[in-house]
């Protein structure tokens, strides 16, 4: 049975992006070994707590893993 309680609260949403940005976060995926789209949500949720509409909240930190 699928257990409700693991379901994330995140919603998918698509987007078009600049191939100079892509790539740039790809080389930061090769480099740090964080996501497209965990890097795309700390750009909006920084970009919203300078604009006042986000508060700044304890978020989880992923710990980037290395990639040989």
């Amino acid at each position: 049975m699928y257990d409700i309680s693991t379901v994330s609260p995140k919603k998918p949403y698509t987007l078009k992006i600049d191939p100079e940005l892509l790539e740039a976060l790809r080389t930061i995926k090769t480099r740090d070994g964080i996501s497209e789209s965990e890097q795309i949500r700390r750009g909006i949720q920084l970009w919203l707590e300078q604009k006042g509409e986000a508060k700044k909240t304890a978020r989880k930190r992923v710990v980037a893993r290395k990639r040989a």
